[in-house]
């Protein structure tokens, strides 16, 4: 049975469609990724394939670039619209099912209002969406995968890991989406020196966002979950690197390595140690967590949090 259904316009996400598929065939195995390109044999009535397929299917996955919303016809009227346009038969029979959809937004697309569009698709407006980005193609896809194994069964990897992240054994945030007291914390200069090994330095002033420097690895002495304002990390495999940072009272954002902005995030509580940040637009779970040294997501407050990056640096 294929279990995730990819749904895409060619023209719009064709190329992003083929890297998804394979990403989550590594992920779920071969027979439980579908999308019409390897399945559909030729000569078959594709409405026929698609309806059996959906019917089947424990979740779809909408792709929508930047072109989905308003690809046209050879008369000019948008594909969206027809009865026929086999993207709005893929979402419209899910829907109608009652099947998860998540739409999930590629070229810096945004999510189309209820009221463009056809009546049968009004309701996709209101499913969370997912973003995948180039830079992040491969962190955007963990979390992605994390959420489908709800639905899906990830591959066992030859240690008995599934090919989904694995749950992180760290400290737990408990509570997340409901604001937390800042806790004013005193008593920090030996234990964070003896746990970090940082100089004895004063923590430096918030500042404008700045691009880690060169060199500036770990944690300052005197940092901790109470007064942090920036984050540096790099990727489980060594990339990507990038930093979170504050940049106003109660609102982080997250830049690249080329100080590139890529999300926004709300805080929602901070403790001893850690910060604690909620992207509503994903509706995703942040933890920057100085002790263990781990920036951690989750999908949910009833999931431990799952080690997405290493934090290399804190100010």
């Amino acid at each position: 049975m294929s279990a995730i259904f990819i749904s895409y316009r060619r023209e719009d996400t064709e190329g992003h469609a083929g890297r998804l598929f394979e990403g989550l065939r590594a992920r779920f195995g071969e027979d439980s990724v579908f999308m019409d390109v390897v399945a559909i044999e030729p000569g078959v009535d594709f409405r026929q394939v698609i309806d059996a397929k959906i019917t089947k299917c424990d979740v779809l996955l909408a792709l929508i670039g930047r072109q989905w919303l308003s690809a046209a016809g050879d008369d000019g009227a948008r594909r969206i619209d027809q009865a026929h346009d086999f993207v709005r038969l893929e979402i419209a029979a899910a829907l109608k099912r009652g099947i998860p959809v998540i739409p999930v937004l590629v070229q810096g697309a945004r999510m189309p209002p209820a009221e463009q569009l056809p009546d049968d698709l009004s309701d996709l407006a209101f499913r969370n969406a997912v973003e995948l980005t180039h830079a992040r193609w491969e962190s955007d896809l963990g979390v992605m995968a994390t959420a489908l194994a709800r639905y899906v069964t990830p591959l066992e990897t030859g240690d008995g890991a599934t090919g989904a992240p694995a749950a992180s054994t760290g400290r737990r945030g408990g509570g997340i989406k409901k604001v937390l007291a800042v806790l004013a914390v005193v008593a920090v200069g030996i234990g964070a020196l003896a746990l970090l090994g940082g100089p004895d330095e004063a923590p430096p002033p918030v500042d404008e966002p700045v691009a880690p420097a060169q060199g500036d690895v770990g944690v300052r002495a005197g940092v901790d979950g109470a007064n942090v304002h920036q984050v540096d990390y790099v990727g489980l495999a060594g990339e990507p690197s990038g930093y979170f940072t504050q940049v106003a009272p109660g609102e982080w954002a997250e830049f690249d390595a080329g100080n590139q902005r890529s999300f926004t995030f709300r805080e929602v509580g901070r403790d001893e140690w850690s910060v604690y940040l909620f992207d509503e637009g994903r509706g995703v779970d942040i933890q920057l967590d100085l002790h263990t040294r781990q920036v951690g997501y989750r999908m949910s407050e009833a999931e431990p949090y799952t080690e997405l990056y290493s934090i290399t640096g804190a100010r």
